[in-house]
């Protein structure tokens, strides 16, 4: 009986267990198609690079990250309320999508850095949320990309050493701090 083809999925699955491990330059499509059960030439059945594939693969978590920030969105009433809930969904991503955080994280500063630019979501809500606060008055006058880069700053490096251990504070008491840092970066 004949094999049958292996999903995209698959694929997908073990080259973000490989880039996550080794990076994406160290890894190989040989690599990925054995940790894959498949032959090489399968992965060129859905992606047209290993590029292509990491770049698919950090668009389809880059997506998937900003549907779950916009659901922490929904439900407030004003800016303020809006970066609260910006700031505990991207800590929350952080501790419940590790994987899928790790990935954007380590892409986005490393070997996609130049495609991502352009595509890192979260900043653009981030920037949106900024943005209806100056016009509301509620926050003051800054550059945007300035106060996204802080307050998105704040939060990754403090994510960075929660998970390293240098951090022993409550996971919620952590939250709350970082989320009046960020309000007093950015209110009038």
């Amino acid at each position: 009986m004949a094999r049958p083809l292996t999903k995209k999925t698959d694929v997908i699955d073990a080259a973000l267990a490989l880039f996550m491990r080794k990076g994406i330059k160290a890894t190989t499509t040989r690599a990925i198609a054995l940790r894959a059960g498949i032959s090489e030439g399968t992965i060129y059945r859905h992606f047209h690079s290993k590029e292509d594939l990491a770049e698919s693969i950090f668009e389809h978590n880059l997506d998937y990250f900003w549907k779950y920030l916009k659901g922490y969105l929904k439900n407030t009433k004003n800016t303020e309320e809006m970066l609260q809930a910006f700031v505990a969904g991207f800590f929350e991503f952080s501790r419940r999508e590790q994987r899928r955080y790790g990935f954007i994280i380590s892409a986005h500063q490393t070997e996609l850095k130049r495609h991502s630019r352009e595509k890192m979501k979260p900043k653009q809500m981030l920037t949106k949320i900024l943005r209806l606060g100056q016009k509301e008055g509620i926050f003051r006058k800054m550059d945007l990309s300035l106060a996204s880069a802080m307050v998105i700053g704040t939060i990754m490096q403090t994510i960075f050493y929660l998970k390293n251990g240098r951090i022993a504070v409550n996971y919620d008491d952590v939250i709350k701090e970082v989320t009046q840092t960020c309000l007093k970066m950015v209110k009038k």
